[in-house]
C-alpha cells in the first residue's frame, strides 16, 4: 500500500460580502437584508501599485490580494502550482466588452476588457505576477468549479508531483446577470441567502507547519444516483481516516434558505448524521457559483480555532459543536453530482 503524504491547509483568506481578509466575521459578522450584496473590498493600493490596480478588475484585484497576503503569510515566493475555480470568470469585463463592441460597432475598442474578459485570467495573472511558471489550469464546472480545483491539487500533492499549490475559488456579479439568475430561481426567493462575490485563496501543501491550519484528509467528487450511493463514498471516506460517522463534530452544507435546494441536504443529514452538529455558511457569506470556497474557508478557520460560532449551526441543528474536530462538508450542483471534503484539527 502506498503510503501518500498528509495534505495541510497553510493559510487562507477571502474577500467576500464579510471584512476582508479579516476573521472579525467569527465574533461579529455582518449582517444583510437586501438581495445581492457586492463584496466589501479592502484597500487594494496596500498590496498593488496604484498604476496597475487602475487596470484591473475587481474580480482580479480580490483574487490576487488574497493570492498576496496568503503567500506573505506562509513565506511562499513561488508555489509549485496556481489552481483556480471559477464558474463565471471575469463577468464584468465581460459585459463592458461586450456592450463596447455593440456600441462603437466593433471599432476602436479598449483592449483592456477583452484581455481580463476570459475565465483564465486570474490564474494567468497570478502567475505572471508571482512569476510562478510551474502548473497552471482552471476549473469552470458551475458550483462544482472550486471543488475540482482542489481535487486536482489533493491528487498531485498526494502523488508527489507538487508540494504545494496556490488554490482559489473566485467569481462576481452583476446587476444585470442577477437579475437573470433571480427569473430562474437560483437567488432573490423569499427567505434565500443574499446573491453575493467571493475571492478565497488558500495554500495547500505537504509538511505541516505550526501555524498550519487544519488537515485536509479526504476529498471525492462524484455523480451519484442515489443516496445509497453516497452514503458508501461517505462511509469510505471516513474509513479511510478511521473514522466513523460518530466521529464527525459536523456536517456543512450548502443551505441557502430555498427549501425546495436544501430538501435533498437535509434529507443526508437526517439519515446520516441524526446526532452530529449541521453547520451552514451561506446565509454569512452570500449564495455564489463559488460560494463553496467560503465554506471551505469557513471549516478551516473554525478547526484551527477549535470551536464552531453559534450562528453557523442551523436552527435545529441536533446539537450544538462544543469541540471542533472533523467537518465534513458536502456540496453539490442539482442533486447527482456530489463533492465530499473531509477537514480535521491539527
Amino acid at each position: 500500500m502506498t503510503n501518500h503524504p498528509k495534505i495541510y491547509i497553510h493559510a487562507a483568506q477571502q474577500v467576500s460580502i464579510q471584512q476582508p481578509l479579516s476573521e472579525q466575521w467569527m465574533k461579529e459578522p455582518l449582517r444583510y437584508e437586501d438581495s445581492f450584496v457586492k463584496a466589501v473590498n479592502p484597500p487594494f493600493r496596500e498590496y498593488i501599485p496604484a498604476n496597475e490596480v487602475r487596470r484591473m478588475g475587481n474580480i482580479m484585484k480580490r483574487a490576487l490580494v488574497t493570492a498576496l497576503k496568503v503567500l506573505g503569510d506562509t513565506g511562499t515566493e513561488h508555489p509549485d502550482a496556481i489552481i483556480t475555480g471559477t464558474s463565471i470568470g471575469c463577468l464584468d469585463y465581460t459585459e463592458r466588452f461586450l456592450d463596447a463592441l455593440t456600441e462603437n460597432g466593433e471599432q476602436m475598442l479598449s483592449p483592456t476588457y477583452f484581455m481580463q474578459s476570459t475565465h483564465n485570467t486570474v490564474s494567468s495573472a497570478l502567475a505572471i505576477y508571482t512569476k510562478t511558471h510551474g502548473y497552471n489550469t482552471t476549473y469552470s464546472h458551475g458550483e462544482m468549479s472550486f471543488d475540482l480545483a482542489v481535487l486536482d491539487a489533493w491528487m498531485q500533492l498526494r502523488l508527489g508531483k507538487i508540494s504545494n499549490a496556490l488554490v482559489g475559488g473566485h467569481d462576481e456579479m452583476v446587476e444585470s446577470y442577477f437579475k437573470l439568475l433571480c427569473k430562474t430561481g437560483y437567488v432573490g426567493r423569499p427567505g434565500m441567502a443574499a446573491c453575493g462575490e467571493v475571492a478565497m485563496s488558500m495554500l495547500m501543501g505537504t509538511g505541516k507547519r505550526h501555524d498550519s491550519l487544519c488537515e485536509m484528509s479526504g476529498i471525492v467528487v462524484g455523480q451519484y444516483a442515489d443516496q445509497g450511493q453516497l452514503k458508501e463514498s461517505m462511509e469510505r471516506i471516513l474509513a479511510e481516516n478511521g473514522l466513523t460517522p460518530n466521529d464527525i463534530s459536523a456536517v456543512m452544507t450548502g443551505a441557502n434558505g430555498n427549501s425546495a435546494h436544501d430538501r435533498y441536504d437535509r434529507q443526508i443529514l437526517e439519515t446520516l448524521f441524526p446526532t452530529r452538529a449541521w453547520l451552514r455558511y451561506k446565509h454569512i457569506f452570500g449564495e455564489n457559483f463559488t460560494s463553496s470556497a467560503l465554506g471551505f474557508y469557513a471549516a478551516a478557520h473554525c478547526l484551527a480555532k477549535g470551536s464552531i460560532p453559534t450562528f453557523l449551526h442551523e436552527e435545529d441543528s441536533p446539537c450544538l459543536c462544543r469541540e471542533a474536530r472533523h467537518i465534513l462538508l458536502l456540496n453539490r450542483r442539482e442533486e447527482r453530482e456530489v463533492s465530499l471534503i473531509l477537514l480535521s484539527r491539527l
